[in-house]
């Protein structure tokens, strides 16, 4: 019986190492694919950085450059500046100088409260009925300019005309740059972003109604959609699947609008429920 034993306790013996062996190899195995961290040369470095940087000076240009030329164009075009008052309300033409009119009247209100109070109740605007106009025809572009107007001082300074215009040349400005964003994302080089821009400037007339009726609803709404369209590209570039780039796609060129009587409030067709399937 011992001497049966005595192989037994040898064979045992015998595989104990061969477990160690394996665990150092498995061991060194693990080290071997921890991927190790290396540093970039600097000239890539350097390359990278004067890539971004010259991305974000271009999409602060154009955006700059387009407000400018678009301040320009309205002065060449209603010699804004050689007219009255009333003759540079009447160059607000169609429905949309009514929205400048409810600015007007929170300027003139003695206190931004009775403004709003006045607008909230308004009866003048529809015959013989107490609307809220604020709602209804979506005045809050026109709550906010006229707060910053008088909380700025900007009324010893400026004609409250010419700092409601700029604001929304200002606004246009920033859809350039939101646009140029966008394409730069979705491209990976920033020369898309200036073709995207020299296309939108070209086509001005089909895309925008800026020139000739500046208070419009689209006129203030249209570069906070294009500044979501290039939050939503930059936070999905990373792992969008083919069905989100088409949702993506359909969600930026066919944007589904509900037309009223008043004006326009685009539906987009991307939405926080669905953001988490698109990032699967």
């Amino acid at each position: 019986m011992a001497e049966e034993g005595g192989p037994a306790i040898e064979l045992r013996q015998r595989k104990k190492p061969k477990s160690s062996e394996n665990k150092e190899s498995a061991k060194e195995e693990k080290i071997n694919d921890t991927p190790v961290t290396e540093r970039l040369p600097k000239h890539v470095l350097f390359q990278r950085f004067a890539k971004i940087f010259i991305g974000c000076l271009a999409a602060v240009t154009s955006g700059m450059m387009y407000a400018l030329y678009l301040s320009a164009y309205h002065e060449r075009k209603f010699w804004f500046s050689n007219r009255q008052e009333l003759e540079r309300e009447i160059t607000f033409q169609g429905d949309s100088a009514i929205y400048y009119s409810y600015y007007k009247d929170m300027l003139k209100a003695p206190s931004f409260g009775r403004g709003v109070y006045e607008l909230t109740h308004n009866n003048k605007t529809v015959s013989l009925r107490t609307i809220n106009a604020v709602q209804q025809m979506s005045l809050y572009p026109e709550l906010i300019a006229s707060v910053l107007y008088q909380a700025t001082g900007s009324n010893e300074i400026i004609e409250p005309v010419y700092f409601y215009i700029g604001i929304v040349f200002g606004l246009q400005g920033i859809y350039v740059s939101a646009l140029f964003v966008t394409s730069w994302l979705m491209s990976g080089t920033w020369l898309a972003g200036m073709l995207t821009v020299a296309w939108f400037i070209i086509n001005r007339v089909d895309t925008t109604r800026i020139e000739y009726s500046i208070p419009l609803r689209e006129n203030w709404a249209l570069p906070y959609f294009a500044c979501q369209i290039a939050a939503l590209t930059g936070y999905l570039k990373s792992n969008l699947n083919t069905y989100g780039e088409v949702l993506l796609l359909i969600d930026e060129c066919f944007n589904l609008h509900v037309h009223d009587d008043v004006g326009v409030q685009p539906l987009p067709l991307v939405s926080s429920s669905n953001i988490s399937v698109l990032a699967r």
